[in-house]
């Protein structure tokens, strides 16, 4: 019953999302980063829009790897992070979502993410994805939603990166070392989180919640599900009044 609830009130917003565009509410970095399974500062190399076979048109963004934290080698194509989102153009029909992250390819973003039954997603929608930009010489990342928040606006690349890695429980491993290294409570290292300047090839050994991925699974399915219902209306109410779509 708990998890009917959940899963109404998970529709509900989500439609409400698209009746009120862009309308987010602000959290803060620190739980932003905890609702977050991994991160990444990546480079979008293409995309590729399509339709699925419920006839709902979504985008595949490729992006390439540089520093990651978490991130397993099962979670890339190769070398490549893909990401799905609903929304994009096909054959002169375009859908999206309004408030959605969107992407043009060569752009530096980094990326809060979230793995659910083994698919990565961009954590709490738009409001993981940052620009990278640089600010007297440092890295900065500033937030596509609430660029002037004085929490989660403008992070500079070091505070950002410390809260991971409390979060995660991981400290950084040197180029060449082959060993996972003691994290800073003492414990084992859940990975080896980045190298400079590109993807660390590991084995982690991660500490999973079969029961709440699950759970977060069938959530993800009903999210997907109460997207493309929101997506058909809208364009058929643009289509009865005459509006292009």
């Amino acid at each position: 019953m708990r998890n009917f609830a959940l899963i109404v009130y998970l529709m509900g917003s989500l439609l409400s999302l698209s009746a009120h565009a862009t309308s987010f509410q602000a959290m803060p970095l620190d739980k932003l980063v905890e609702e977050s399974s991994s991160a990444a500062e990546v480079q979008l190399k293409e995309k590729k829009s399509f339709m699925n076979k419920m006839g709902m048109i979504q985008t595949e963004y490729s992006f390439t790897v540089g520093e990651s934290y978490n991130l397993d080698n099962s979670d890339l194509d190769g070398e490549l992070l893909k990401i799905t989102m609903t929304g994009g153009t096909v054959n002169g029909v375009t859908s999206f979502i309004d408030g959605a992250p969107d992407f043009s390819v060569g752009e530096k973003s980094f990326l809060l993410l979230k793995k659910i039954e083994s698919k990565i997603y961009i954590s709490n929608f738009t409001m993981g994805k940052y620009k990278i930009q640089e600010e007297d010489g440092k890295t900065v990342y500033v937030s596509t939603v609430f660029p002037f928040d004085t929490d989660i606006g403008q992070v500079k690349k070091d505070r950002m990166i410390d809260m991971i890695k409390m979060k995660y429980k991981i400290t950084r491993i040197p180029d060449g070392d082959p060993h996972m290294q003691p994290s800073i409570d003492g414990k084992p290292a859940k990975t080896l989180f980045m190298r400079e300047g590109g993807f660390e090839k590991r084995a982690p050994a991660q500490e999973d919640n079969d029961t709440k991925n699950s759970e977060d699974g069938a959530m993800a399915m009903w999210a997907f599900f109460a997207l493309f219902m929101t997506s058909g209306f809208t364009i058929w109410w643009k289509l009865r009044k005459g509006v292009s779509v």
